[in-house]
């Protein structure tokens, strides 16, 4: 998925004219959660790909682009108490797919909102780690990362008492 913007889209983005308005589409999974949770940065609902997301605004920001692991914050509020009680619910890392979308790609004459054809992805990333959760009466917030797998320590798994009982006897 692409994390660069094309530089035509970027200057029609920037024109005065352009019927382009951006919105970030993000869908939250773990193995625990029934159901995948998708919002959009909108007040209303769109649809894509057959899948409803719910119309939550959020705030995020862009990739980091140094020596670093890929990393950013993501805010959204919770007008749904269902968003933060299903966060809560995580014992570990969610998985977050974040997609950018112009609304030049919907009919927005038909509420939930719905793709004109097949909308395309202006600026995405997927496989991001939902970490540092916090949840209250008025927004989620947390910092989505990309595992850096060179920093985990090696072997991942230690035989342990706990873990190897046999080992122990």
């Amino acid at each position: 998925m692409s994390r660069d913007i094309p530089s035509a889209l970027a200057l029609d983005l920037q024109s005065q004219a352009s019927p382009h308005a951006l919105l970030a589409f993000m869908t939250i999974t773990h193995r625990n959660l029934a159901t995948p949770i998708r919002v959009v940065s909108d007040p209303l609902d769109f649809e894509v790909d057959g899948q409803v997301f719910l119309g939550c605004p959020f705030e995020f920001q862009l990739l980091n682009d140094d020596e670093t692991a890929p990393m950013t914050q993501v805010r959204v509020q919770n007008v749904d108490r269902r968003i933060g009680e299903a966060i809560r619910t995580v014992p570990d890392r969610a998985r977050v797919m974040l997609e950018v979308r112009s609304t030049a790609d919907f009919d927005l004459s038909v509420t939930p909102r719905a793709e004109v054809g097949t909308s395309s992805v202006v600026y995405g990333f997927r496989h991001f780690d939902l970490i540092d959760v916090t949840v209250n009466a008025v927004e989620v917030t947390g910092t989505l990362m990309l595992r850096d797998y060179s920093q985990e320590p090696w072997p991942g798994r230690r035989a342990t008492q706990s873990r190897c009982p046999a080992l122990f006897r």
